[in-house]
């Protein structure tokens, strides 16, 4: 392999840098090449990103009320809103997720889309998910009211004086 011999000029704290981080086996050029060869190891394992061509009209944080399917057009405004929320938390946007997202949609009871949607805005999610009715809430339902004592409606239980015992409770002998 053929080497190109390159002269760099450093400037004094770069040099004590080197010089204090190269350890005493290396030559100040010898870390040089370490390091750029570090470099292009690094280089290579990350991917390139996929340059998209904007072919898919899901992946922007903007989609328009035409994209969303007719059964879920009175939502759609709901949809539109929580799209770009979704697009600025990074979560994937492209047609296949839409499409997930648009079939789970489906499988809520009417109320239940629009409060799903309504949370997921309200909370920043990345995900639709179907809000349950809380097990404390059905308790509170069936909570029965207390029942209260009302004089006029019971009867007054005997008096010691009607029941002939006023004087054993005094302590004296009949």
């Amino acid at each position: 392999m053929e080497k190109t011999k390159v002269c760099i000029w450093l400037d004094p704290d770069l040099h004590q840098f080197l010089d204090e981080t190269k350890g005493e086996e290396l030559k100040i050029p010898q870390y040089i090449r370490l390091i750029l060869k570090q470099k292009m190891k690094t280089a290579a394992k990350r991917k390139p990103k996929a340059i998209t061509d904007g072919s898919d009209p899901f992946a922007s944080s903007v989609i328009s009320v035409n994209m969303i399917p007719n059964d879920l057009r009175e939502y759609a405004d709901l949809i539109v809103e929580w799209w770009a929320v979704r697009h600025r938390n990074k979560a994937t946007c492209s047609t296949s997720v839409s499409e997930r997202i648009f079939k789970k949609l489906r499988t809520f009871p009417p109320q239940g889309k629009k409060n799903a949607l309504e949370k997921a805005i309200a909370g920043g999610w990345k995900d639709i998910y179907e809000i349950k009715e809380s097990k404390f809430a059905k308790d509170e339902q069936i909570v029965p009211k207390p029942k209260y004592f009302k004089a006029s409606e019971n009867p007054m239980p005997p008096t010691l004086k009607e029941l002939g015992l006023d004087k054993a409770m005094n302590g004296e002998s009949s």
